[in-house]
């Protein structure tokens, strides 16, 4: 009785301690997961003692990992793989191989055995879904190229990471044999198939229209804890068979359901996971291996990182992106927990090992958000390099190349969401136009479309000098961030004094800086969504349509002056 009542207080301080570590995360403005490993190490031996070694905690902490794959095998999206090819079949697989490469030979260096370094090169290879998803969201560059290309690389790290967990109990010479490794793959496999074919679906149909829904979240948990079940009964782990549960359905129609009835425990037990893990951390195994845990954090913090970019410019993605991309992606990720904790447990990592990578890995994640934030100067002293210089002129075009003959044209800056639509309506007007974007399918399939299409950076003087800016008549921007759309206003307004130049801003502060840099007009996307929004609704309402146009009409100028605090204003001709 004794027992349970302890199990009970200590569940209750790792949840509130968690919740209090999420809190003072996003306060920080770091991620919760370093927020839940801080709280970890208080509770824990290294700190105030207030929560022991607990197995009911750890079982539930697996339960929680179990849950963390469940989800991503629900999230998985193959199309999202197929549209990014580039990263996700060039760059992820290289830089998996070559991170993963780096780790081992410094697991060899430390003197840790052929095992126990390759968990270590595992753990290096995968970044932080959560973390780098977060941050892209804040930065509001989930849809830019390099955005895009690290969610790909990261879902192929995902991917990835479930077969180095399969491959654990093999390292640890627990499988029996490769062969009878593989056997039981290629069954596990199979029946994944099978069931995610013929049997889920008709059961999840069958549950939706018969049964209410907490039947249906009942059935969700099944469909999890089933999958881990029958994994550990074919040696493998209860993560790896969550995940393929979760895999079983990510094409369902019924996949979102299963998701919002899954996160809210998903997110529980994952916040005991990380607090657990926070619970192991022993300050000697620093102190001692002070050395090792610094070559560490640089192969994380530095060694990765370029070892990703190069990896983007292996697959044809320009510098900026590369550069943006693979500081990204310079932490250890959850799944390198899962990883180390799953191989320390199995015995293939050491306690003193184990002890010293939980930590630096907690490190990386603190630093993260700093560390992306270096993206445009690692580009800037990259580009001002002389090897950097070659190496961004060799991808970019010589001046004069797509439009040499075109005067009084529409230089178009970015070829994403917003310049693919103002591109079309362009052509479709017959408005002679040159585009520069440095997502090279694009450019090609422009040029196989007869519209000039200039590969490379548009703040680039070069690149503005190649699509004839000192001859065209306007230039429209639509860059993703503020940092480069000042930057090709500056360059125009050398080149061409007497350019006319449209911006788009991505908030107050950018819209600012774009008209004081010298932007004739500047586009708030997220204040004209406002109006958009205030207009259709007064009309749905019955409000007099030219009242309420008039009305909008003002809002707009009034907002754009206000803004601009009186350097830009608005042309309304409506």
């Amino acid at each position: 009785m004794a027992a349970e009542s302890q199990f009970v207080i200590d569940l209750a301080i790792v949840v509130a301690g968690g919740f209090l570590g999420a809190v003072a995360a996003r306060a920080l403005r770091l991620p919760t997961v370093a927020g839940y490993l801080a709280v970890g190490v208080l509770l824990g031996p290294a700190g105030t003692g207030l929560v022991g070694d607990s197995e009911i905690i750890s079982s539930l902490a697996e339960l929680g990992v179990g849950l963390l794959l469940f989800a991503i095998g629900v999230e998985v999206s193959l199309n999202s793989l197929v549209r990014m090819k580039p990263a996700a079949l060039v760059a992820a697989p290289a830089q998996i191989v070559l991170t993963a490469g780096l780790g081992y030979g410094i697991g060899q260096l430390i003197g840790w055995g052929e095992a126990a370094s390759v968990v270590l090169g595992f753990s290096l290879a995968l970044s932080s879904t959560m973390v780098v998803v977060k941050l892209l969201s804040e930065r509001g560059e989930l849809h830019t190229r390099h955005g895009q290309a690290m969610l790909a690389m990261l879902l192929v790290q995902d991917l990835a990471a479930v077969f180095m967990v399969a491959a654990l109990p093999l390292l640890s010479g627990a499988g029996g044999g490769l062969h009878l490794v593989m056997g039981r793959a290629a069954l596990f496999v199979i029946g994944v198939y099978v069931l995610a074919r013929y049997v889920a679906p008709v059961l999840m149909r069958a549950v939706a229209r018969h049964y209410s829904r907490e039947v249906f979240a009942v059935m969700s948990g099944t469909l999890c804890f089933g999958g881990a079940a029958v994994a550990h009964v074919l040696g493998f782990s209860l993560a790896m068979g969550a995940f393929a549960a979760g895999l079983m359905i990510s094409h369902s129609h019924y996949r979102h359901q299963v998701l919002s009835d899954v996160t809210p425990l998903r997110d529980l037990l994952a916040t005991v996971f990380f607090v657990s893990l926070g619970l192991l951390w022993e300050p000697q195994a620093i102190w001692g291996q002070w050395a090792w845990a610094a070559l560490l954090l640089a192969a994380v913090l530095v060694g990765k990182p370029i070892i990703a970019t190069a990896s983007l410019l292996l697959a044809r993605y320009h510098p900026r992106n590369a550069v943006a991309a693979g500081l990204g992606l310079g932490q250890i990720g959850e799944f390198s927990f899962l990883v180390m904790t799953l191989a320390w447990r199995a015995g293939v990592l050491g306690d003193a090992a184990h002890a010293l990578l939980i930590p630096i890995a907690g490190v990386t994640l603190l630093l993260s958000p700093a560390l992306m934030r270096l993206g445009e100067i690692g580009y800037g002293r990259l580009s001002r390099s002389g090897l950097g210089e070659k190496l961004i002129a060799c991808q970019e075009e010589r001046p004069g190349s797509p439009a040499p003959e075109m005067e009084g044209h529409v230089v178009l800056c970015g070829y994403g969401r917003v310049g693919g639509l103002v591109g079309e309506v362009l052509r479709g007007q017959r408005q002679p136009l040159v585009v520069i974007d440095y997502d090279h399918e694009a450019v090609v399939a422009l040029r196989g479309s007869g519209t000039p299409a200039v590969y490379g950076d548009a703040s680039r003087r070069a690149v503005l000098e190649a699509a004839g800016a000192s001859r065209a008549r306007l230039a429209i921007i639509a860059l993703p961030d503020g940092a480069s759309s000042a930057a090709a206003i500056s360059e125009l307004q050398t080149i061409n004094p007497s350019l006319l130049v449209i911006a788009r801003a991505h908030g107050v502060p950018e819209l600012e800086a774009l008209c004081q840099t010298g932007a004739d007009e500047v586009v708030y996307p997220e204040y004209e969504a406002g109006l958009e929004i205030i207009q259709h609704a007064l009309l749905l309402l019955g409000h007099d349509q030219e009242a309420t146009r008039e009305m909008v009409g003002d809002l707009r100028r009034d907002g754009y002056q206000r803004f601009s605090r009186g350097r830009a204003g608005w042309h309304d001709d409506r």
